[in-house]
């Protein structure tokens, strides 16, 4: 069967289109990447078409500003096919084009991710080059019924020691208060296992990628006039939020902060109306991962992420 390799755009997706596996993206999802680049993104998508407009695989390329943890040199790369049209060839094809952008653009190193369960799709990246790097955990929480009040002594201990808890919003919304926080966020997020040596984004690229979020999510623990913690929990939909990073200033550790900050997390969501809170958390980073398990969250299967080299 004769098979097309399609450039893919929001403007030429239903022309092409007319049917899709679940592995590869609708309209919608089209539309959201094409909105996160912006003028220094390099994004290819492509689909692989039937002769009947039925999409069976999809593939994207992007370099520059996307993920703001990207490393320099690096592309990160997305090849789908359905299951039902694996061992045919198609995810070859795909990675062929993606390494002739590669060499095109200038990248040394592809990376990506499948699921930890995805025995098939892990041993062709390994026959193909790439090498895991690292695991992380999905974990969601239902959180219709979840009571903060069960944790009012712990916040009544810890208001006593002088802790309060804040956000973002409560601030001057000026340049002031935005580099403080990506600063503090920086210096949190590097001692969070596997981001010790990911490069972290500069605070005007934090700033544009969050600036229509909404910062009453980005909660804050003061000791005085310090931040000491802090949770950003983010809207992904009218029911569901996303916790983003949760962190402690070294020397207030152990004090129940982090769960303090987080539950604030789970009532900013609730009360906004939703009902699921998703998180991911390295593999590694097993005190997190207790503390999640301890307020009731329940992991899902995570994901590898994987590298190839070229140099």
């Amino acid at each position: 069967m004769e098979i097309d390799m399609i450039p893919l755009t929001a403007s030429n997706y239903a022309a092409n289109v007319h049917n899709r596996s679940q592995e590869t993206p609708d309209l919608d999802a089209i539309k959201r990447y094409e909105a996160k680049a912006d003028s220094e993104t390099i994004l290819h998508k492509f689909g692989m078409v039937t002769a009947k407009g039925n999409m069976i695989g999809f593939g994207m390329f992007v370099m520059g500003a996307w993920d703001p943890v990207l490393k320099p040199g690096y592309a990160e790369v997305t090849i789908n096919v359905d299951s039902k049209w694996q061992s045919h060839g198609i995810g070859s094809r795909m990675l062929d084009e993606i390494e002739i952008l590669a060499e095109r653009h200038g990248a040394d190193s592809l990376q990506t991710s499948i699921k930890d369960t995805d025995e098939r799709s892990l041993d062709w990246a390994k026959k193909r080059g790439f090498s895991i790097t690292s695991q992380t955990f999905e974990s969601q929480l239902s959180i219709t019924e979840f009571d903060t009040s069960q944790f009012d002594a712990s916040f009544k201990a810890l208001n006593s020691a002088g802790i309060r808890f804040t956000s973002l919003a409560e601030y001057p919304q000026d340049e002031v208060s935005h580099n403080r926080f990506w600063n503090f966020w920086r210096e949190l997020v590097s001692d969070i296992p596997g981001m010790a040596d990911q490069p972290l984004p500069d605070n005007d690229r934090m700033n544009q990628l969050t600036q229509d979020v909404d910062k009453n999510g980005f909660i804050l623990a003061v000791d005085g006039h310090q931040w000491i913690a802090l949770s950003m929990i983010i809207k992904e939909t009218d029911t569901t939020y996303y916790n983003s990073m949760t962190g402690v200033s070294r020397k207030y550790r152990g004090s129940g902060l982090a769960q303090a900050i987080k539950v604030k997390a789970i009532d900013y969501a609730l009360q906004n109306g939703a009902t699921y809170i998703r998180t991911h958390n390295d593999s590694k980073n097993a005190p997190m991962l207790s503390l999640n398990e301890k307020l009731g969250y329940r992991q899902k299967p995570g994901q590898f992420s994987l590298v190839k080299h070229f140099n």
